[in-house]
């Protein structure tokens, strides 16, 4: 499981990075997530190992332009070279609407399903056939959101002992079961889930859309080996702004991963004042303050890869 910064710039794009665009790829399929795509993500794309042939999910965490600007070319890019597969777009309905109102303006065909879903009604866990995906609620000057993403397509093993205990010899049902198929042996029914277990360990992370409250991240955060999280400005510099920006700084998010233990921290969403060299030692100085973890302060075309954690006994 990997995940890729095409965009790690707050409002607008500098010289070295480019505004918001994270994207999640998966080991055993070629289907990967979008999670907000700004003006120039297309760009980003194509030089980054990721295909937009491929891009089967988009998540836009709110409607402000750095988050969704690019969505209108990448859609068109999409279409002009030949991509049929459908596309699952969840993002709030205004974002939806000015997509419409785009294509139709500007006579923009699709030849691909865009599958939309209204962020602010979905509840719970949406399951694509790749991955898993829950919507959490946030704290901006809009209504903003973050998204847990689950692995799924994971290996399973058999648990040989408990198969031969049970008398249940080798055959082409040994198969079926690793495959997550039920099977019919004899006058039996055997569930995959009670004679397989999965290879690895599954891998989760979470990549808010702008927060100006860590701690609303916490229900969702427990299980967790990665949180991706803006860190817009240094605490310090947060309160010299002189309005209320609805963004996180590095030390409130550094001590609420801190405080929840959370393996990986990866911050992103970087002011413009802090491009450039060693602009961001400052950020960096206040979160290793804080937090004790692995610390990442992301670049554009930066991949960090959740290792596996093999899961070796039989359950």
């Amino acid at each position: 499981m990997h995940i890729h910064f095409l965009g790690t710039s707050s409002g607008v794009p500098s010289q070295t990075r480019n505004t918001s665009s994270t994207a999640i790829s998966f080991d055993k399929t070629k289907s990967w997530v979008m999670v907000d795509c700004g003006e120039a993500t297309q760009h980003q794309l194509q030089k980054s190992p990721l295909s937009f042939f491929y891009l089967d999910v988009i998540c836009i965490s709110h409607v402000h332009g750095d988050h969704c600007y690019g969505l209108p070319g990448l859609f068109s890019s999409m279409a002009m070279n030949g991509k049929k597969s459908a596309v699952h777009l969840i993002a709030p309905k205004e974002v939806i609407s000015w997509l419409h109102a785009t294509f139709h303006m500007s006579d923009t065909k699709l030849n691909f399903d865009l599958i939309t879903h209204d962020i602010s009604e979905m509840a719970g866990s949406s399951d694509f056939n790749f991955c898993d995906i829950e919507v959490i609620p946030l704290k901006h000057r809009v209504s903003s959101f973050g998204f847990k993403v689950s692995e799924k397509l994971i290996p399973k093993k058999l648990k040989i002992e408990k198969l031969t205990k049970d008398g249940i010899k080798s055959g082409p049902h040994y198969n079926k079961l690793q495959k997550g198929e039920d099977v019919e042996f004899g006058s039996e029914l055997l569930l995959s889930k009670d004679y397989t277990f999965q290879s690895w360990q599954t891998r989760r992370v979470i990549v808010c859309g702008d927060n100006e409250k860590p701690t609303l991240v916490a229900n969702w955060c427990y299980d967790i080996d990665v949180l991706v999280h803006e860190s817009t400005f240094t605490h310090s510099d947060l309160h010299k702004v002189g309005f209320h920006t609805g963004h996180s700084d590095a030390k409130r998010v550094a001590e609420f991963a801190q405080l929840h233990q959370i393996p990986t921290l990866i911050l992103t969403h970087f002011s413009v004042r802090y491009h450039g060299e060693h602009g961001l030692e400052c950020l960096r100085l206040e979160a290793n303050h804080c937090y004790c973890g692995n610390l990442i302060l992301a670049e554009d075309f930066f991949i960090f890869s959740i290792e596996k954690i093999k899961l070796h006994l039989e359950k």
